[in-house]
Protein backbone atom coordinates (compact mmCIF):
# COMPACT_ATOMS: atom_id res chain seq x y z
CA UNK A 1 0.00 0.00 0.00
CA UNK A 2 1.35 3.54 -0.95
CA UNK A 3 1.96 5.88 1.67
CA UNK A 4 -0.85 8.02 0.10
CA UNK A 5 -3.12 5.70 0.47
CA UNK A 6 -2.21 4.75 4.13
CA UNK A 7 -2.38 8.37 5.24
CA UNK A 8 -5.49 8.66 3.22
CA UNK A 9 -6.99 5.58 4.63
CA UNK A 10 -5.80 6.70 8.16
CA UNK A 11 -7.52 10.29 7.68
CA UNK A 12 -11.27 8.57 6.72
CA UNK A 13 -11.38 6.11 9.34
CA UNK A 14 -10.19 8.78 12.34
CA UNK A 15 -13.64 10.53 10.29
CA UNK A 16 -15.77 7.69 9.80
CA UNK A 17 -14.84 4.00 11.55
CA UNK A 18 -17.63 3.23 9.10
CA UNK A 19 -15.64 3.67 5.48
CA UNK A 20 -13.65 2.17 3.83
CA UNK A 21 -11.17 1.84 0.96
CA UNK A 22 -12.11 -1.14 -1.44
CA UNK A 23 -8.96 -1.66 -3.56
CA UNK A 24 -5.52 -1.96 -1.63
CA UNK A 25 -3.12 -1.05 -4.27
CA UNK A 26 -3.45 2.26 -6.79
CA UNK A 27 -1.85 2.21 -10.10
CA UNK A 28 1.08 4.11 -10.35
CA UNK A 29 -1.20 5.89 -13.03
CA UNK A 30 -2.89 7.70 -10.22
CA UNK A 31 0.04 8.93 -8.49
CA UNK A 32 1.70 11.74 -9.27
CA UNK A 33 5.18 13.21 -6.91
CA UNK A 34 3.43 11.31 -4.14
CA UNK A 35 0.01 12.69 -4.42
CA UNK A 36 -2.54 10.04 -5.17
CA UNK A 37 -5.27 11.16 -6.77
CA UNK A 38 -7.92 8.59 -6.30
CA UNK A 39 -11.46 8.30 -7.18
CA UNK A 40 -14.19 8.94 -4.52
CA UNK A 41 -16.52 6.83 -5.98
CA UNK A 42 -14.20 4.08 -4.83
CA UNK A 43 -15.31 4.30 -1.01
CA UNK A 44 -17.63 1.64 0.10
CA UNK A 45 -19.52 2.24 3.68
CA UNK A 46 -19.90 -0.52 6.07
CA UNK A 47 -23.73 -0.11 6.76
CA UNK A 48 -24.44 -1.08 10.40
CA UNK A 49 -25.96 -4.60 9.56
CA UNK A 50 -22.10 -5.07 7.71
CA UNK A 51 -23.44 -5.04 4.40
CA UNK A 52 -21.10 -2.81 2.09
CA UNK A 53 -22.70 0.18 -0.20
CA UNK A 54 -21.02 2.39 -2.40
CA UNK A 55 -21.09 6.12 -0.92
CA UNK A 56 -22.03 8.24 -3.23
CA UNK A 57 -19.33 10.73 -2.51
CA UNK A 58 -18.63 12.09 -5.85
CA UNK A 59 -20.78 14.75 -7.36
CA UNK A 60 -23.57 14.07 -9.15
CA UNK A 61 -22.57 14.14 -12.85
CA UNK A 62 -22.45 17.87 -14.21
CA UNK A 63 -24.54 19.70 -16.86
CA UNK A 64 -22.88 19.66 -20.46
CA UNK A 65 -23.71 23.56 -20.40
CA UNK A 66 -22.18 24.42 -17.13
CA UNK A 67 -18.64 23.00 -18.38
CA UNK A 68 -18.38 25.21 -21.10
CA UNK A 69 -16.79 28.69 -21.39
CA UNK A 70 -19.50 31.45 -21.39
CA UNK A 71 -18.29 33.34 -24.45
CA UNK A 72 -20.98 36.04 -23.95
CA UNK A 73 -20.38 37.06 -20.45
CA UNK A 74 -16.69 36.72 -21.08
CA UNK A 75 -16.84 39.20 -24.10
CA UNK A 76 -19.10 41.44 -21.78
CA UNK A 77 -16.69 41.89 -18.62
CA UNK A 78 -13.51 42.53 -21.18
CA UNK A 79 -15.60 44.95 -23.34
CA UNK A 80 -16.45 46.24 -19.73
CA UNK A 81 -12.82 46.15 -18.44
CA UNK A 82 -11.76 47.98 -21.33
CA UNK A 83 -13.89 50.46 -21.53
CA UNK A 84 -13.53 51.19 -17.80
CA UNK A 85 -9.89 51.80 -18.35
CA UNK A 86 -10.17 53.96 -21.46
CA UNK A 87 -12.84 55.92 -19.39
CA UNK A 88 -10.53 56.27 -16.03
CA UNK A 89 -7.65 57.21 -18.51
CA UNK A 90 -9.56 59.71 -20.02
CA UNK A 91 -10.87 61.40 -16.41
CA UNK A 92 -7.27 61.36 -15.40
CA UNK A 93 -5.76 63.32 -18.40
CA UNK A 94 -8.55 65.53 -18.33
CA UNK A 95 -8.43 65.82 -14.49
CA UNK A 96 -4.29 66.66 -14.74
CA UNK A 97 -4.48 69.01 -17.82
CA UNK A 98 -4.53 71.87 -15.07
CA UNK A 99 -1.25 71.10 -13.42
CA UNK A 100 0.97 70.15 -16.03
CA UNK A 101 5.00 71.05 -15.65
CA UNK A 102 6.49 72.52 -19.00
CA UNK A 103 7.65 69.74 -20.96
CA UNK A 104 10.56 68.28 -20.98
CA UNK A 105 11.19 64.71 -22.44
CA UNK A 106 14.06 64.17 -19.94
CA UNK A 107 11.30 64.46 -16.95
CA UNK A 108 8.49 62.69 -16.07
CA UNK A 109 4.99 64.40 -16.26
CA UNK A 110 3.99 62.97 -12.91
CA UNK A 111 5.44 63.44 -10.27
CA UNK A 112 7.36 59.95 -9.43
CA UNK A 113 7.68 59.70 -5.33
CA UNK A 114 3.91 59.51 -4.74
CA UNK A 115 1.41 57.03 -5.24
CA UNK A 116 -0.78 58.75 -7.28
CA UNK A 117 1.45 60.16 -9.86
CA UNK A 118 2.93 56.63 -10.63
CA UNK A 119 -0.83 55.28 -10.56
CA UNK A 120 -1.22 58.11 -13.11
CA UNK A 121 1.62 57.47 -15.35
CA UNK A 122 0.72 53.66 -15.69
CA UNK A 123 -2.43 54.47 -15.97
CA UNK A 124 -2.17 57.06 -19.18
CA UNK A 125 0.33 54.41 -20.28
CA UNK A 126 -2.00 51.36 -20.41
CA UNK A 127 -4.68 52.94 -22.02
CA UNK A 128 -5.96 50.96 -24.82
CA UNK A 129 -6.95 53.89 -26.73
CA UNK A 130 -3.43 54.18 -27.91
CA UNK A 131 -4.06 51.44 -30.17
CA UNK A 132 -5.85 53.68 -31.99
CA UNK A 133 -3.52 56.05 -33.36
CA UNK A 134 -2.04 55.29 -36.92
CA UNK A 135 1.84 54.77 -37.38
CA UNK A 136 2.03 57.97 -39.45
CA UNK A 137 -0.02 60.24 -36.72
CA UNK A 138 2.64 58.76 -34.03
CA UNK A 139 5.46 60.08 -36.01
CA UNK A 140 3.73 63.39 -36.98
CA UNK A 141 4.12 63.20 -32.91
CA UNK A 142 7.35 61.96 -32.87
CA UNK A 143 8.59 65.46 -34.90
CA UNK A 144 6.57 67.63 -32.62
CA UNK A 145 8.29 66.00 -29.69
CA UNK A 146 11.24 66.30 -31.10
CA UNK A 147 10.75 70.23 -31.91
CA UNK A 148 9.23 71.13 -28.78
CA UNK A 149 11.95 73.61 -27.58
CA UNK A 150 10.56 75.71 -31.27
CA UNK A 151 7.14 74.51 -30.25
CA UNK A 152 7.34 75.98 -26.53
CA UNK A 153 9.22 79.63 -27.43
CA UNK A 154 7.31 80.52 -30.08
CA UNK A 155 3.59 80.42 -29.37
CA UNK A 156 0.45 80.31 -31.51
CA UNK A 157 -1.78 82.54 -31.13
CA UNK A 158 -4.34 82.18 -28.42
CA UNK A 159 -2.10 78.78 -27.07
CA UNK A 160 -0.76 79.18 -23.47
CA UNK A 161 2.39 77.33 -22.19
CA UNK A 162 0.52 75.52 -20.13
CA UNK A 163 -1.94 74.18 -23.22
CA UNK A 164 1.47 73.56 -25.55
CA UNK A 165 3.18 71.64 -22.43
CA UNK A 166 -0.28 69.41 -21.78
CA UNK A 167 -0.23 68.44 -25.70
CA UNK A 168 3.41 68.00 -26.14
CA UNK A 169 3.09 65.68 -22.85
CA UNK A 170 0.20 63.47 -24.65
CA UNK A 171 2.50 63.63 -28.31
CA UNK A 172 4.89 62.14 -26.08
CA UNK A 173 2.71 59.68 -24.53
CA UNK A 174 1.67 58.52 -27.78
CA UNK A 175 4.67 58.70 -29.68
CA UNK A 176 6.47 56.30 -27.22
CA UNK A 177 3.57 53.63 -27.28
CA UNK A 178 3.45 53.39 -30.70
CA UNK A 179 6.95 53.90 -31.34
CA UNK A 180 10.45 51.96 -29.96
CA UNK A 181 12.43 54.30 -28.67
CA UNK A 182 15.69 53.00 -30.41
CA UNK A 183 15.01 52.14 -33.87
CA UNK A 184 11.94 53.93 -34.32
CA UNK A 185 10.09 51.06 -35.65
CA UNK A 186 6.09 50.23 -35.27
CA UNK A 187 5.49 48.37 -32.10
CA UNK A 188 2.82 46.12 -32.86
CA UNK A 189 -0.98 46.98 -31.98
CA UNK A 190 -1.22 44.64 -28.86
CA UNK A 191 2.10 45.72 -27.65
CA UNK A 192 1.65 49.30 -27.30
CA UNK A 193 -0.25 48.82 -24.05
CA UNK A 194 2.91 47.92 -22.44
CA UNK A 195 3.86 51.02 -20.53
Amino acid sequence: MSCAVRILTSTVAARSPTLQFAPKRVPTSLCYRGKSTLDTSKLKQTTSTGEASTASAAKPEADVSSNSVPIGKTVAAMTLAITTVMGVAAVTEVSTAQSVPTFDPKKERFDQSSFVGRFAKMLLACDPFLMTYSDETARAYKEMVGDYENLLNNLPNGVTEQEMSRKLWEAQRISSAALHPDTGDSIPLPFRMSG
